[in-house]
């Protein structure tokens, strides 16, 4: 009895919910849902894509808030407006679209996205401008290729075309933030 306790207590343990597992919980939940559903197929890499990409929109929104209140700099303000008007339509759109395919979405930021939340908002003044900077770059190189990827082989067209249609924004957010980063480094 005591061993099925201690069994029952260290499984509760090791899946406990939260922020670190929000990406694993509904990417899991999503692949019941549509194997229940009866769609066929190796879905582990769009149910994956559909949570990571949730979690990603939320980091972007949430940490452009921070940066409205925290950043120095009227071009990181102006950014982090920018930031969250396109995650929060991206995000808008990735629900209905999840809705529409039986995909389930994370509601809190996976372990990764928090890491990067906590790492940026700890900073303040410029510091906080630069690392705000220096993560939404790393972030959105890894949505561009991401995005890339699902538009191309995802197994839902539904999907795939979330995905293609994002992908034009993605990469012109990238382009400002090169050159926003550039003349942050002729400074």
């Amino acid at each position: 009895m005591k061993r099925t306790i201690l069994a029952v207590l260290a499984l509760i343990f090791m899946t406990g919910c939260g922020p670190d597992d929000s990406i694993e919980q509904a990417t899991e939940q999503s692949l019941e849902q549509l194997k229940a559903a009866g769609v066929q197929g190796d879905l582990k890499n769009d149910a994956l894509f559909a949570a990571e990409a949730a979690s990603a929109s939320m980091l972007q929104v949430q940490l452009g808030e921070a940066a409205e209140g925290m950043a120095v700099s009227p071009e990181v303000k102006g950014l982090a407006q920018e930031m969250i008007r396109a995650h929060q339509s991206m995000l808008n759109d990735l629900r209905q679209m999840a809705t529409q395919s039986g995909f389930v979405l994370p509601t809190t930021l996976g372990k990764s996205h928090h890491e990067v939340y906590e790492e940026v908002t700890s900073k303040s003044g410029i510091s906080f401008d630069l690392t705000y900077l220096k993560n939404i770059v790393e972030q959105n190189e890894k949505l561009v290729k991401r995005y890339d990827d699902i538009a191309e082989y995802a197994q839902i067209m539904e999907l795939k075309q979330y995905a293609s249609k994002q992908l034009p924004l993605l990469r012109q957010h990238q382009e400002i933030l090169e050159e926003l980063e550039d003349s942050i480094d002729d400074l």
